[in-house]
């Protein structure tokens, strides 16, 4: 707002948009309702939607009344006073949205310098002023070339010999670039400044000018008699650092010559400014270029991690005679902390476990893979699953802290489908009776995974008869949300299950997913969910 830009990384899942404070996009605007849109990351891609605002959100000029699709440089806009975001997916898009976003600026800029420029310059001057001013912002954006315009403008303004950009490193200012009053290019072995008005405008944050003689206090600094300098003029260059929300010093303006600036004694010191102002937004634009590179190389990581995830996963499932098996999972970030296996080293023997560990992405992720690899090589060396579990489980203890834990659910049968089941702490288990299509419960019968060491693990039996439908699930599936907050919820599911259970273990994992996706409605993910199904057919 009031021509001001900022990046918005699109990192959560999904960004509110409105006049409240919890909104993760806040406009203070009378015209912005108190939850006005939510942008949302969806297996389409990025969408908005309208949270029933009272004027209304915009997408390329049209009203949205419905969930819509962003595509690269799409234009989103709220109620009547046209606060606009641009959407962009990549880099390279990125400077071309920015550009459209900086011309409503430039308009406004150069309306400003107009009024700035002082009578003594002729309109032809203004005129070649504003037109070096608009080609800084015209073209592809590179630092090092409106870097130059910017300290061209600048020397021609203020009558000044040298100019330079300075760029902070900590406490420290260092050489980005500098050039000549006839344009020459100054390398940085010609860097010189005085470093006493360096730290002046580094300790004080304003600028310092100094056009008709140098004050009292800097006359005697040995810089200053070294280089014969007459005027100085130094200005703090400010912007929004990548690692903050608010602006900072990011660098300076360095003017100097050995003869008396007189032009700028008649020039108004908005114009300095407001080239300083230009400058420090060339600094923000580095700063987030250089998020968008460490965005980039984390994104790397994190689709590095995913693959690991992935292949953690049985590759396909086990062919055990009389059962039908189908397993789904889908974690709410790149990686989760949900991850089933089918750990059997016996032929004779179905054994399957869905692991949940509390939390979300990457430590939750290393966890639940930690657990089903710790778990699969105590199966196969021969432990019982509830021995394989307190072992485990003293592991966890010792290695985690105390708020790192998980719920799990295993099971073993045989190929009469006789065997057990142990669940520590995991929602209850459902089994479709096919004799009677009701729906039985295998409640928790043990204590969270890696809570309290002194856990001993008990199994319960179960059996699995022809037609029954084994139904494993983590708590992402009953708690799918739509647009209202409102859960998918046990009831729903249950119901889903007593249809479509009798056609199949295929058949019911696709109306399970489909019963999801009907009542989310597009809506994000807020749960990792992770779906086992064990049909008996014969």
């Amino acid at each position: 707002m009031d021509g001001q830009e900022q990046l918005l990384a699109l990192t959560n899942q999904e960004v509110v948009v409105g006049r409240k404070a919890d909104a993760e996009i806040v406009f203070d605007n009378a015209y912005i309702s108190r939850r006005h849109a939510m942008i949302a990351r969806t297996e389409r891609g990025y969408t908005v939607a309208d949270l029933g605002s009272a004027f209304g959100t915009y997408l390329n000029d049209e009203r949205i009344e419905e969930q819509a699709l962003l595509r690269d440089g799409d234009r989103i806009s709220f109620g009547q006073d046209q606060l606009t975001l641009f959407y962009f997916a990549g880099e390279a898009d990125f400077h071309t949205a920015l550009r459209e976003a900086q011309a409503i600026r430039l308009e406004k800029s150069i309306s400003d310098l107009t009024l700035a420029l002082p009578s003594a310059l002729s309109d032809l001057e203004k005129i070649g002023f504003i037109l070096d001013f608009q080609y800084q912002w015209g073209n592809v954006f590179t630092p090092e070339k409106t870097f130059q315009q910017i300290l061209e403008s600048t020397l021609k303004i203020s009558g000044a010999e040298r100019g330079f950009i300075l760029l902070r490193k900590g406490d420290r200012f260092e050489y980005a670039a500098g050039i000549n009053r006839k344009g020459r290019e100054l390398a940085q072995s010609e860097f010189q400044t005085s470093q006493s008005v360096v730290a002046q405008v580094f300790a004080d944050g304003k600028p310092v000018f100094m056009v008709e003689g140098i004050h009292e206090k800097f006359a005697e600094q040995t810089s200053i008699v070294a280089m014969g300098l007459s005027a100085i003029a130094c200005l703090p260059l400010y912007g929004i650092p990548s690692q903050g929300d608010s602006p900072a010093l990011l660098g300076i303006l360095y003017l100097d010559s050995t003869r008396v600036m007189h032009t700028l004694k008649a020039l108004d010191q908005k114009i300095l400014n407001k080239l300083a102002e230009e400058a420090g937004n060339v600094l923000e634009k580095l700063e987030i270029l250089k998020t968008l590179d460490e965005r980039k190389k984390l994104e790397q990581e994190l689709n590095l991690a995913q693959e690991t995830q992935r292949n953690l996963l049985p590759q396909s499932l086990p062919v055990f005679e009389n059962f039908c098996l189908r397993a789904f999972s889908k974690p709410t970030r790149h990686v989760g902390g949900d991850l089933y296996d089918f750990p059997s080293p016996n032929p004779g023997e179905l054994l399957g476990v869905l692991a949940d560990v509390a939390g979300k992405g990457l430590a939750a992720a290393l966890l639940s893979s930690m657990i089903l690899g710790c778990l699969d090589m105590q199966i196969r060396a021969g432990l019982k699953p509830a021995e394989a579990l307190n072992q485990l489980n003293k592991y966890l203890c010792e290695k985690t802290t105390s708020n790192r834990f998980a719920t799990l659910f295993l099971f073993v049968l045989d190929r009469a489908g006789v065997g057990q089941y142990i669940s520590a702490g995991h929602n209850p288990a459902y089994l479709f009776r096919a004799a009677s299509g009701e729906i039985e419960e295998l409640p928790s019968n043990n204590l969270l995974l890696g809570a309290f060491d002194s856990v001993c693990f008990q199994s319960a039996p179960l059996e699995v008869r022809k037609g029954d439908m084994l139904v494993v699930y983590s708590d992402g599936l009953m708690e799918a949300e739509d647009a209202d907050g409102e859960m998918l919820g046990e009831e729903r599911v249950k119901e889903v299950i007593r249809r479509e259970a009798p056609a199949g273990a295929l058949h019911l994992e696709s109306k399970l997913l489909e019963a999801i996706q009907r009542f989310t409605r597009g809506h994000p993910q807020t749960d990792d969910i992770t779906l086992l199904l064990v049909g008996r057919t014969g």
